[in-house]
């Protein structure tokens, strides 16, 4: 086993140190965050949100060309104790641990979320807010967490300040406060529309199987791929208008720039036929076209080989479908119930046999959106 640990390791280019942080096996007791809250800040909080993470079904790499994504909330998420501070205009952000660093993507979230809800006058300048987050999503499983953050913040906010329901100023947001139980979100990446679709595996005897490899990328993609969709805009215009993909490729002055719009528009069609199987309600149907966007990722030079491994060992363990999720190193699976077990067990068999920290693997459905819990 070493010795193929070692060649695996090899083809990686470096040590993979396996999933990253917590999953805790239980949400956050919003008892517990209040009585966090109290102690750290002095007083109360005003209420306790949640807000889920979202796995991305289809189309979230197409976000630089202006395309379109489909997800689904998670069951777990993000739990916010919130408090306003009048005549005090510092943001406060803190866990059950101690106060998180004001750089830090949770401390971001809610800064984000607190400036909109200046803007909109939801809040005074003067009126300062503390929050304090508990969780139970991997933070860096590329599961929404920042925009599970931002979107309960938002969502307390609104409530507090007795405003309309938030919107969400990214996708994820938009996500977490439109899901519904049984449903998939389609997010327009140009604009932040969005549409409630049903999408109810369970119907079919079907789950979402989650599997985070804890792999990351050594630096960001999205910016590169980002502008190399727009050297393509330029040459061809809105890619979103592209109809006639055989023709525009030639115009086009590099195989890699080609694979990357083969990508975002072909994606696109994807989707759209995913779409038209929920409006059917043909929910078991959907797998097929997963496996297949995963392939032509491929070709946009994104998946990870640790993601290739899960993706490749659960389609041959019996998941309907199988691609990656996200921009980092997590698996999403559509799978019969009866399958899901097995899968698991097979991903962790093969990357033992790599010698490879076994994946972290669970079990979802579509769940619900934003809420107030207390």
């Amino acid at each position: 086993m070493g010795g193929a640990g070692a060649r695996w390791r090899a083809v990686l280019g470096m040590r993979t140190a396996g999933p990253r942080g917590e999953w805790p096996a239980g949400a956050p007791d919003p008892d517990r965050l209040a009585e966090g809250f109290g102690g750290l800040y002095g007083g109360p909080p005003a209420g306790v949100w949640h807000a889920p993470g979202r796995a991305a079904l289809l189309g979230e790499h197409t976000a630089p060309s202006d395309g379109v994504g489909l997800y689904a909330a998670l069951p777990w998420g993000v739990t916010a104790a919130v408090g306003t501070v009048p005549d005090d205009p510092r943001v406060r952000t803190a866990s059950l641990s101690g106060p998180l660093r004001s750089r830090g993507p949770q401390a971001r979230a809610v800064a984000g979320a607190v400036a909109a809800a200046r803007r909109t006058g939801l809040l005074e300048a003067a009126t300062g807010l503390r929050v304090m987050l508990g969780s139970d999503l991997p933070e860096q499983a590329s599961l929404g967490y920042a925009g599970a953050v931002g979107a309960a913040v938002a969502l307390a906010l609104a409530d507090l300040a007795g405003g309309p329901p938030p919107e969400g100023a990214t996708a994820d947001q938009r996500v977490a406060l439109a899901a519904r139980p049984g449903c998939a979100v389609r997010v327009n990446l140009r604009t932040l529309g969005t549409t409630v679709l049903p999408f109810d595996p369970a119907a079919e005897g079907l789950s979402l199987l989650v599997a985070d490899t804890g792999a990351l990328p050594r630096r960001d993609a999205r910016p590169a791929h980002a502008a190399e969709l727009e050297r393509a805009r330029k040459a061809l215009g809105p890619l979103r208008s592209v109809t006639d993909l055989p023709s525009a490729l030639p115009r086009l002055p590099s195989p890699a720039l080609r694979h990357r719009v083969e990508y975002a528009v072909t994606e696109v069609h994807r989707l759209n036929a995913v779409v038209g199987l929920l409006r059917a309600e043909r929910f078991g149907e959907v797998g097929v076209i997963l496996t297949a966007s995963h392939l032509s990722l491929r070709r946009f030079g994104l998946p990870l080989p640790e993601v290739e491994l899960a993706v490749e060992t659960a389609n041959r363990a019996g998941a309907r479908g199988v691609r990656m999720t996200g921009w980092a190193g997590t698996a999403l699976a559509l799978a019969a119930d009866d399958r899901t077990a097995g899968i698991g067990a097979a991903l962790e068999e093969a990357f033992a046999d790599r010698g490879l920290p076994a994946p972290r693997v669970r079990t979802a459905l579509p769940s619900a959106g934003a809420h107030r819990l207390r």
